[in-house]
Formats: C-alpha cells, sequence, structure tokens
C-alpha cells in the first residue's frame, strides 16, 4: 500500500471513529459532575465515609426521579428529531392522572379499564395536536402551546379544580422488584419498582426503532430535510403524525407511573414535566432543528439532569440554587455540543484538503 492509501484509511478510522462517539463531550461534562461531587464529599467528610452520591442506594433513588421523565423523553426525542417539539407533554400528564384517578375512585370503571382510558385519551389528544401540526405550516411551539392551556382547562373541569385521591389501587406498579436486597455501604433496603424496568424497556425499544429500523431512518431524513424526504418517496405528513402519536402514548405510560406514586390525581402533578424533558433531550444532543439525536444521548441527559438534583439535595442547597444549576448545565453541555461540531468541520475540512493534496501529490508523481 503506497502512503497516500495509507494517509487515505487513516484518516477515514478517524473520522468513523469520532462519528462513532458523538456522544462523548456530554459524556465527559456528566463523568466530571460526578467526580466533582465525589470529591466535594470526601472533602467535607475528611475521607472517613463512602461518598453517598455513588452509593448502591443512592443510584436507584436517582433511578426512581427519572424513570417517568425519562419515558416522556425517548418520545420527546422522536418528536424533535422528526423537527419537532411538544411544549404539552406536562399539562397532558396531569390530564391522564386526573382521568385514571377519577375512574378508579369515582366512576367505578376498574383499575384496567381506567388506565386505558387514560393512556387513549392521551393518544387521541396528541394524535389530534400531531394530525393539525403535520397539515398545516404552524409551527408545533404554537400547537402545543395551546394544546398545554387546554389540557389544564380538561384537567380542571373533570376534576372540579380539586385533587383526586385514591386508595392505593395502583401498589402494584410501586412494589419493590428487589424484595431483601440491601445496600452493603449503608444497609439501607433498596427498592426498584416495575417503573424503572418499564423504562429501560421502552428506552432499550425507542433506541432499536431509531437505529436500526426503516421507520427510525425515515424520522432523520423528515427532521434533516423534509422536502428531500418527501421527493425521495417518504410520507412526510403522516411520519410527523405518528411521532405525536408515541408521544401520546408515553406520556399516558408514564403519567400512570407517577400517579402510582403518589395515588393522588391533581394538575399540579405533570408541572415542569415538559421543561425536565426537552432539557434532558437536548442536554443529550438532539438537535432543536431536527435530524440529530439518538436515545443514548438522551439516557446521558437523562441520568445528567437527574444528578445534578439529587447531588444538590444531598449537599442540602436551597432549590433556588438547584434551578441555577440546572440552567447552567443546560447552556453549558449545548454550547460544548455546538464547540465540539464546529470542531468536527474543521477536522472534516483538514481531512478534505489533506486528501487533496494527496491526490495531487500522487498525480504530480505519476506524470513525472
Amino acid at each position: 500500500m503506497s502512503k497516500p492509501e495509507i494517509s487515505n484509511a487513516t484518516l477515514q478510522v478517524k473520522e468513523s471513529l469520532f462519528k462513532r462517539y458523538e456522544n462523548l463531550t456530554v459524556l465527559s461534562i456528566f463523568a466530571s459532575f460526578v467526580a466533582i461531587i465525589v470529591v466535594v464529599q470526601l472533602i467535607s467528610t475528611g475521607g472517613s465515609r463512602f461518598p453517598t452520591f455513588i452509593s448502591p442506594i443512592n443510584i436507584v433513588n436517582i433511578l426512581q426521579q427519572v424513570a417517568v421523565p425519562g419515558i416522556v423523553a425517548v418520545s420527546m426525542t422522536m418528536v424533535m428529531v422528526s423537527g419537532g417539539i411538544d411544549l404539552s407533554v406536562g399539562m397532558l400528564a396531569s390530564l391522564v392522572s386526573i382521568v385514571v384517578s377519577l375512574g378508579i375512585s369515582q366512576w367505578h370503571l376498574g383499575v384496567g379499564p381506567s388506565i386505558l382510558l387514560g393512556v387513549a385519551s392521551a393518544v387521541v389528544l396528541e394524535t389530534i395536536m400531531g394530525f393539525i401540526i403535520s397539515r398545516t405550516r404552524i409551527e408545533p411551539f404554537i400547537i402545543t402551546l395551546g394544546g398545554m392551556i387546554s389540557f389544564q382547562g380538561i384537567a380542571l373541569l373533570l376534576s372540579n379544580s380539586r385533587e383526586v385521591v385514591m386508595k392505593g389501587e395502583l401498589n402494584f406498579l410501586t412494589m419493590n422488584l428487589l424484595e431483601g436486597a440491601r445496600d452493603p455501604v449503608t444497609g439501607l433496603i433498596l427498592r426498584v419498582p416495575p417503573y424503572v424496568v418499564v423504562f429501560f424497556v421502552i428506552a432499550l425499544i425507542g433506541g432499536l426503532l431509531l437505529t436500526y429500523t426503516k421507520y427510525g431512518r425515515r424520522i432523520y431524513a423528515v427532521g434533516t430535510n423534509p422536502r428531500a424526504a418527501f421527493l425521495a418517496g417518504i410520507d412526510v405528513r403522516n411520519m410527523r403524525l405518528s411521532v405525536y402519536m408515541i408521544q401520546g402514548l408515553l406520556v399516558g405510560i408514564g403519567a400512570t407511573m407517577l400517579l402510582a406514586r403518589i395515588n393522588t390525581g391533581i394538575i399540579t402533578l405533570g408541572q415542569g414535566l415538559e421543561i425536565d424533558t426537552i432539557a434532558m433531550v437536548v442536554i443529550g444532543g438532539t438537535a432543536l432543528s431536527g435530524g440529530k439525536g439518538n436515545i443514548v444521548g438522551t439516557l446521558i441527559g437523562v441520568f445528567f439532569l437527574g444528578s445534578i438534583a439529587n447531588a444538590m439535595n444531598l449537599l442540602r442547597l436551597p432549590s433556588e440554587v438547584q434551578f441555577l444549576a440546572k440552567g447552567l448545565v443546560v447552556i453549558i453541555a449545548v454550547s460544548a455540543g455546538d464547540v465540539s461540531s464546529q470542531i468536527s468541520e474543521f477536522r472534516g475540512l483538514r481531512r478534505e484538503q489533506a486528501k487533496a493534496r494527496n491526490v495531487e501529490s500522487t498525480a504530480k508523481k505519476g506524470g513525472s
């Protein structure tokens, strides 16, 4: 193999490795954050105690806290990769919780039918919004903002502006799957409820769907260039509609899991859920403009944002500081991703220039 060929092969390997580890930037920031918290805890205790932040009991607590937002973040990733956004998921989750709790405690439909009714209502409402978004040129931001306000009104009308209390009918969704297991560090009981497992299963299915199926590739195509996707034979309108239907399904599932934790259907149950999920997805590297993102990056964003809130609580910092920390992390992570993208483009340009020089050098040697 000639030197130019070796050089080109080396450049191709470097390029493929860089593309392969596209989540490396946010993962590095996450790892640095964990290291800083561990060091702070070691210093504050004089190194006499194991850092509680990385103890098994705390890791399990983080999983419980991020499971529901993580479920919604999976579908939000699909929506944003397709070029859309959904601001209504928080109020829709509150509406689902009220529908399910009313079905169980007041309408006496039974647990199964009430859950199905709540999930179905979320799918229907998201389908309506998705239909409007996919059939018009109105920005998804505006439609979903209107949806958020409408869902709040429907929820308040159904509940008469009151909370709907249940009697533990959904406790089977919060039972401990690790009965008898204890943290070897603290001795406390480890709790892993079913909704944590549901979260990982949904994340796995979502990742496989986006990465290895024709449907996933079409979502990326629609988000990257809708016109080119249309000319390639993709039904752009129905693709956009489908991701909102998936969003409704996962919001319904997540809201039911959240309701099981507090046993009360209330309008504030999903408050702030849309901010958290969008932040998780954006931190994970999904572009607001569409066409870029993956479930692995979203999972990193989910655990990162959940770890921030957990670490702030362990350090006994006030809630105001937590909001500040979350905001700064979103800004830093997105900025770092943009800088990384610019560096990637610069390296790509340099590679192309190197290839051009190699070809030119080869041509001159051949001519001589």
